[in-house]
């Protein structure tokens, strides 16, 4: 992946249960659905998620600020509602 000096995107680290993986995107919203996305393409049925995804813009000067993205909301960003639902039932469990 190359990003070009003008370009609005950035690189972002983002990681999840089993699985870290570097996107290049607009925003941190965006990174986190790029990065579900190709972790899902890519191991398939072994693609594990937490309920939380961990996204940092990767910056010249690397200091703490991490975005949390709970997994359900990534999943609805990427049209995937059956799965967005069932990661929000459990999400709230864990609530309990």
């Amino acid at each position: 992946m190359i990003k070009l000096e003008d370009s609005d995107e950035s690189f972002y680290f983002c990681t999840s249960a089993n699985w870290s993986t570097i996107v290049l995107a607009v925003d941190e919203n965006e990174a986190a659905k790029e990065a579900l996305e190709c972790a899902n393409f890519i191991l398939e049925d072994k693609c594990m998620v937490s309920p939380c995804m961990r996204v940092k813009k990767i910056e010249d000067e690397l200091e703490d600020h991490d975005r949390l993205f709970r997994i359900d909301q990534i999943f609805a960003d990427m049209g995937m509602h059956k799965e967005s639902r069932s990661m929000l039932e459990i999400v709230k469990n864990l609530e309990k």
